[in-house]
């Protein structure tokens, strides 16, 4: 196989050099701390004293620290700027890292130069759980770190020395205070033992949680993480604040959680509405919908069986597929240098997916917090060679109900951020229906959003992008609706009202204290609520 640097991810026959320690000491020769992390068992034959300072593979004298004389891909080196600190919490969270994880080297095997989209995109990343023996079952912990048991106590484990370490059941509430338990006494664990560097989490974009809200680790230990790393990692000293987003798996309407699965209802409304607090975005997705998508928007990630569960991997990954756009839509830069200009202008950054509730919810002024916004999932694909209206319509109708990533009205929706990518010969021809206003009239029409139907003075904001990507052979939709209604969420939401009303066990008791979260997330979703 054709031997790629993990550095810059160029190829071998892109090489001037005849071997990967040349080219390591030649292109990189002046970022130690990168060979460092990415080649250790090179770092000492990279570093080899040369007489004269001379490079012994070109004969020139090697660059000083900090010189441009040889070109570096210093984006792809540094953490800095990079899009996502990625942290994945209980069992689903785990699963879903490793998704990621396994597209990433994937794309890397097969020297695509889309494996840039998650060297450019991942700042760090870990795994946190209560069950050891999930996480023993990882990629990330059996070949990413090489992990025993005991190593991964005091790297991963939830409630380190408070517990058996058999995970947390469908209690949030023993999650939660196991993540608790991690902070007392004013314990660091971000900075004393967990696989998650400080200064790389604020060296990201944005951070991202993945989990699920169904069972006791995800729903009850993510709202307290989010908290402590928004407080004692990154703090207030940035006048634009860092956004958090949680990637969270729902409980589906019409599955065993429906009319058996009233805790995992519930879970799922107090999970949703805690985690509400904590974050600035929710993107919630839909095991149902998930499994329903269309084939081609799954990607290949090669082994994903042999570290996910037989029921989840075929549903992760449209999912990662979802995140990948995602990442890219900020780090164009290690997709294609060459690409149009006036195509990769219009990338946007994390907080650009979203508007803050406080844009244009009707303020209640006994509210205690304003709740993150929901953001619902799509992703369409075109297979098509030419694209006319009638064409990006069918892409449109694709995205948002086939292959749509939770179950949502669109007509309800508070507004929404879009991007279109594809190749550059497609492209060409899409670019004009975006620079003409042409996809956002398509997007804003009354099939789809319906951007006309606004009670209030407040009106739907629709933005698309659009971003040259190579190695695609056709045109895809990517996209989050904000705040729309969610029949999952409100069957949800309805179970745990009437258990709030009418219960009397401690379940009932921990939905009634958490309320005022349910009641500012839910009341916020769907048209109606706008100001």
């Amino acid at each position: 196989m054709t031997n790629l640097c993990k550095i810059c991810m160029a190829r071998e026959g892109e090489w001037t050099e005849s071997t990967l320690v040349d080219h390591v000491r030649a292109a990189h020769g002046d970022e130690p701390e990168s060979v460092e992390q990415v080649y250790p068992e090179l770092r000492e034959e990279v570093f080899a004293e040369e007489a004269d300072g001379e490079d012994a593979t070109t004969g020139r004298t090697r660059p000083e620290p900090g010189s441009t004389e040889t070109p570096s891909e210093d984006l792809l080196d540094s953490s800095y700027g990079k899009k996502w600190f990625l942290i994945g919490v209980g069992g689903a969270g785990n699963n879903i890292l490793d998704a990621v994880l396994l597209r990433r080297e994937t794309l890397a095997e097969n020297n695509e130069r889309r494996a840039r989209i998650w060297e450019g995109g991942l700042a760090g990343y870990g795994p946190l759980n209560t069950n050891v023996s999930e996480l023993e079952q990882t990629y990330y912990a059996q070949e990413e770190k090489g992990y025993s048991r005991n190593d991964l106590l005091p790297n991963c484990i939830i409630g380190f020395g408070r517990h058996d370490y058999a995970g947390a059941g469908y209690r949030w509430d023993i999650g939660k205070e196991l993540m608790e338990a991690d902070f007392e006494d004013g314990a660091d664990p971000f900075r004393e033992r967990w696989d998650m560097r400080a200064d790389r989490i604020q060296d990201s974009q944005a951070v991202m949680f993945v989990h699920s809200v169904t069972k006791g680790t995800g729903c009850g230990a993510t709202p307290v993480v989010a908290d402590r790393l928004r407080n004692d990692v990154l703090g207030d000293d940035t006048i634009v604040p860092k956004p958090l987003f949680s990637s969270v798996v729902i409980p589906s309407e019409g599955t065993e959680y429906s009319e058996y699965g009233g805790r995992a209802k519930v879970n799922g409304v107090v999970g949703l509405a805690r985690t509400s607090r904590a974050v600035d975005a929710i993107i919630p997705f839909d095991n149902n919908r998930l499994e329903a998508v269309q084939a081609d928007i799954r990607p290949r990630i090669d082994r994903l069986e042999e570290f996910n569960p037989p029921q989840y991997t075929e549903i992760n990954r449209p999912l990662v597929a979802f995140l990948e756009a995602f990442t890219m839509s900020s780090v164009p830069q290690f997709l294609d240098r060459d690409a149009t200009m006036s195509i990769m202008g219009d990338v946007f950054d994390p907080a650009d997916s979203f508007r803050p509730v406080e844009d244009k919810y009707r303020l209640n002024p006994d509210a205690s917090f304003t709740p993150a916004v929901i953001l619902a999932p799509v992703l369409g694909r075109s297979r098509a060679n030419s694209f006319d209206r009638s064409k990006l319509e069918i892409l449109v109708r694709n995205a948002l109900f086939q292959n749509k990533l939770a179950e949502f009205d669109p007509t309800t929706a508070w507004g929404g951020t879009f991007l279109l990518y594809g190749p550059a010969e497609k492209m060409d021809e899409v670019s004009e229906f975006v620079a003409d206003g042409t996809m956002t009239e398509i997007i804003s029409g009354e099939q789809f959003l319906d951007a006309g139907d606004t009670a209030g003075i407040e009106t739907v904001d629709v933005h698309v992008k659009q971003l040259v990507t190579p190695d695609l052979d056709d045109v895809h939709l990517w996209g989050t609706l904000w705040n729309p209604e969610m029949p999952s969420l409100s069957d949800m939401y309805e179970r745990a009202q009437r258990l709030k009303q009418e219960g009397s066990s401690e379940q009932a008791e921990n939905v009634r204290e958490e309320w005022d979260a349910v009641e500012a997330l839910f009341s916020c979703l769907g048209r109606e609520n706008m100001a």
